[in-house]
């Protein structure tokens, strides 16, 4: 009994060493990127990579044994077709201790080359909350301020209302928020959705977004202005005659 377990312990033991650089990781790499994918032997005449499987499982980048390029104890083989998103799985075998020795390794193709730990990624969570609910916080005011003058039945102004300012500031900040938002998703999508066409329209959404943003911003001010143009001479008339009318009688 105790010959038995001892000769499973050996095979188990032989087994183990048959096997080197098990689920090593090259990291990620920019999709479309080039990637050098890499062995480190001190003791191997070759390393040779079998296999090189896409993300969907599917598809192999190699069908046959390709030789990794060999400088001293270092092997490297430079894979270049990094255009699915996603982890590639990479097998091989090198004659490691004069045996021959499986091996495999994995690198995922992100849009951005990087991938987020978790710490960044709750940080982005709580940005993309944040800005959402500042965003919304500044849409309320922006919809419910008042923006004209309040006028009399006779159609006469007596009071300036001054909300309408706040109500502008309010469009203002709720867009520049909206934008913080759309840039913290932009940033989720890139590197987390691995929907290409997804991923895209995020980012489109976010482009657009920017673009308008100095129109908006042009269109605030530019209203702002003239506001406190037409207000300045508004309170002028009131201050004189007590009131004001909008089409200028008094004036």
């Amino acid at each position: 009994m105790m010959k038995k377990i001892l000769l499973i312990f050996l095979i188990g033991m032989f087994l183990i060493s048959m096997t080197y650089a098990t689920e090593k990781s090259w990291g990620s790499v920019k999709q479309t990127d080039c990637i050098q994918l890499t062995q480190i032997c001190d003791n191997c005449t070759y390393n040779n990579i079998t296999s090189i499987q896409f993300p969907n499982r599917t598809s192999y980048a190699i069908k046959e044994e390709t030789a990794m390029e060999k400088v001293g104890t270092f092997y490297n083989y430079t894979f270049c077709n990094t255009e699915s998103l996603g982890i590639y799985i990479v097998t091989g075998h090198g004659d490691l201790d004069g045996l021959d020795t499986v091996w495999s390794a994995t690198f995922e193709s992100t849009q951005t080359g990087t991938i987020l730990e978790t710490a960044e990624s709750n940080l982005y969570i709580v940005i993309l909350i944040a800005t959402f609910i500042l965003f919304l916080g500044f849409l309320y005011p922006a919809i419910k301020l008042p923006y004209s003058n309040k006028t009399n039945p006779d159609g006469s102004i007596t009071r300036i209302t001054k909300a309408k300012y706040l109500k502008l500031l309010s469009v203002w900040f709720a867009y520049g928020f909206l934008m913080w938002f759309l840039q913290t998703l932009n940033g989720i999508s890139k590197s987390f959705i691995t929907l290409t066409y997804l991923s895209n329209f995020i980012t489109n959404i976010f482009t657009y977004s920017q673009w308008f943003s100095i129109g908006v911003t042009f269109l605030i001010l530019t209203i702002m202005f003239i506001e406190v143009w037409k207000d300045i001479i508004l309170s002028k008339t009131i201050k004189k005659f007590g009131k004001a009318f909008l089409d200028g009688r008094l004036q």
